[in-house]
């Protein structure tokens, strides 16, 4: 009988754990969140990244594949930018890649970084014309 009522509880216990799971969204990844401005436009307040570390690369992206951004920043010295990837933020799709394409800089330690430059892409409403855009890139890891 005691066996019965654990077995009953058990299952109990793991249902309401799946439910919790599968019901309770993450919350704001982690509380992290970056604001990104492109021609000085703001493309939208603080939207949530994920932030983490591969060896000395630190990345920084938005959730969402189709509209947003992927940020790496090399860490074994001075913060430098590696690259950054826009995918239709702020109607911008382009890229900055070190030594290669735009230019930028970073500021800020210990996760808060200001991300400033330039990439070169293209506006949605003019996908025939290339152009280099200023952005900005504040983030909280």
């Amino acid at each position: 009988m005691e066996n019965r009522h654990f077995i009953t509880a058990a299952i109990g216990g793991i249902a309401l754990l799946g439910v919790a799971g599968c019901s309770a969204p993450e919350p704001a990844l982690g509380g992290t969140t970056a604001t990104v401005t492109i021609d000085g436009a703001n493309t939208g307040g603080a939207q949530p990244v994920r932030c983490h570390q591969s060896g000395w690369s630190w990345y920084i992206e938005t959730p969402q594949k189709d509209s947003g951004f992927t940020a790496v920043l090399e860490t074994g010295g001075p913060i430098t930018p590696k690259s950054v990837e826009f995918r239709d933020v702020g109607g911008f799709t382009g890229n900055y890649w070190a030594d290669n394409i735009g230019d930028a800089e970073v500021e800020g330690a210990d996760g808060r970084y200001t991300i400033t430059g330039t990439a070169d892409g293209a506006f949605t409403d003019d996908q025939m014309n290339a152009v280099t855009a200023k952005f900005r890139i504040e983030t909280n890891c």
